[in-house]
């Protein structure tokens, strides 16, 4: 199968999530991945990234041998490795870099690295580890989603932003319970923005 025909068969919403992660390794909007930019993705998902790893991966991608991966050679990689289980070296990378990017509103991506997500789930866990409306939630994974899954209904959200000014929700007006409806963690999150907005931060 040809390249055009993996972009038929793909559609282009399944395109442009496949471009997103492409652009996270294309730094400099070349269309292309150099090797240098291969080794700071390593570096970013705390892989061993030493010349020769970086040549494997490489080569594992260059279907043409020019030195860089292009994006349709990515896109054949990915191709590959998602319809026929042919999983090369760059194609574990790419899985790995996926997991580390997150959509937001309007289809926005924002990504973060391995060691953003740890230490971000161990201050919560360090700092609301008292908090008995926390203890649901806690210990956060900081090696799974946690991060995100369970920050979904605003409640520790909220708890951060008293952590760092105190009283600046009132918690009376915070929806708790384990049932709460989407209404309810709609309330919670719109208090947990409009909050952090008023203490200065940028949402």
């Amino acid at each position: 199968m040809n390249v055009d025909d993996v972009k038929r068969e793909l559609g282009a919403a399944r395109l442009l999530e496949i471009e997103a992660i492409f652009k996270e390794y294309d730094t400099d909007n070349s269309k292309t991945i150099t090797p240098d930019e291969l080794r700071a993705i390593l570096v970013r998902i705390d892989e061993r990234a030493t010349p020769e790893r970086v040549e494997e991966i490489m080569a594992s991608a260059d279907l043409n041998a020019d030195g860089v991966v292009d994006w349709n050679e990515f896109l054949m990689m990915v191709y590959s490795s998602e319809k026929a289980g042919h999983e090369t070296s760059f194609a574990k990378v790419y899985r790995k870099v996926k997991a580390t990017v997150v959509r937001g509103v309007g289809d926005a991506q924002h990504s973060y690295t391995e060691e953003e997500r740890v230490s971000f789930s161990e201050h919560i866990n360090h700092v609301l580890g008292g908090d008995d409306d926390c203890a649901p939630y806690l210990p956060l994974d900081p090696h799974s989603e946690d991060l995100f899954t369970k920050l979904g209904d605003g409640v520790l959200l909220c708890k951060l932003i008293n952590d760092s000014k105190p009283n600046a929700i009132d918690e009376r007006a915070l929806c708790v319970r384990q049932d709460m409806s989407i209404f309810h963690k709609k309330q919670n999150l719109h208090l947990a923005i409009n909050s952090a907005t008023a203490i200065g931060c940028q949402v």
